[in-house]
């Protein structure tokens, strides 16, 4: 019987969704994102890195995983339309694997021609950004010295740890005496390295759901998860293509971020993030204030990034050092 770890039997699943054809996002597709909900999160994203963008005389952004474009699209109209000059000079790349989306996303921004896509992270001084993009990433599940393997048929089989990675890891997060099943994602901290070697200089900027340490043992089950057609796959064994995810542990991209010379520089909540931005509370404000059922509608929509996505969602802002 051939076992994979649950590790790589996520990497594939993950790829295979991606990769595949159909829609993803929207009311047509798995599940929403901000960017899908309202263009208001895209500006609110550019009124908060704009300042920091002006430290550069040639500012880049690179976007991890870009969905159908339009947290970018959003991004970008605001930049050209609030600061021309600085959108003359900045140089926008998306780094994505999928050729499914990298096609739906050069129609959406074929208006931009400072748009790039990359293969691999390239040198910059600017932010590195990403929306749901670390909760895609492949982990280890681990539960006291054992480590979730997967066979072809779908069962759960677990076997005796042996990787000292993740020993290592549990011992510098302090998960030691945990008896739950915990999430390791050393795919996630080699990101954090790339993101750094791609900084000369600036931030990364991580919007994602996700949980601290201190919170780790609500989750004793773990918190992957499969997504189809808007409702939650408890059986991610399934031989069905779905979108499988597993919550960011944000604190593990604070503590290793220090290895690369990523310090804090902000956490906070989606919901105190975003209404501490000045355009989304003037957006905000005018829906509020206006009857027609687009306004309504968008009101709506804001309400959701906000409530339910408020609390559950948290922003990292790190900058190289």
């Amino acid at each position: 019987m051939t076992l994979k770890r649950f590790r790589d039997f996520m990497e594939e699943r993950v790829r295979e969704f991606y990769t595949s054809e159909g829609e993803k996002f929207s009311a047509g597709g798995d599940f929403f994102t901000a960017p899908e909900l309202d263009r208001a999160f895209g500006e609110a994203i550019a009124d908060f890195l704009l300042p920091k963008l002006m430290e550069f005389s040639h500012p880049a952004v690179v976007e991890l995983g870009a969905g159908r474009g339009l947290l970018a699209r959003d991004f970008l109209k605001f930049i050209k339309e609030r600061q021309p000059e600085l959108f003359g000079k900045l140089t926008y790349y998306i780094y994505e694997f999928s050729k499914p989306l990298i096609e739906r996303q050069r129609e959406v921004l074929k208006d931009f021609p400072n748009v790039y896509w990359v293969e691999e992270l390239p040198e910059v001084e600017g932010v590195v950004l990403s929306n749901e993009f670390f909760d895609c990433l492949p982990v280890h599940v681990v539960k006291g010295n054992r480590e979730l393997y997967v066979s072809p048929e779908g069962e759960e089989v677990w076997l005796e740890l042996r990787d000292e990675r993740i020993e290592e890891f549990i011992k510098r997060m302090g998960y030691e005496s945990l008896d739950i099943r915990i999430e390791v994602c050393l795919d996630c901290i080699r990101m954090l390295e790339k993101v750094a070697r791609s900084l000369r200089e600036g931030y990364h900027l991580v919007i994602d759901y996700g949980y601290i340490s201190e919170e780790i043992e609500k989750f004793p089950e773990g918190t992957v998860i499969g997504y189809k057609k808007h409702k939650v796959e408890k059986d991610i064994y399934r031989k069905e293509t779905m979108d499988i995810s597993a919550q960011v542990n944000f604190s593990v991209l604070m503590e290793y971020g220090k290895d690369y010379g990523l310090e804090t520089v902000l956490f906070d909540s989606q919901r105190n993030f975003l209404t501490s931005i000045p355009v989304f509370l003037e957006t905000l404000e005018s829906l509020a204030l206006k009857e027609d059922p687009e306004s309504v509608e968008r009101l709506s929509r804001l309400k959701t990034m906000l409530i339910s996505m408020g609390d559950r969602f948290k922003v990292l802002l790190q900058k190289k050092v």
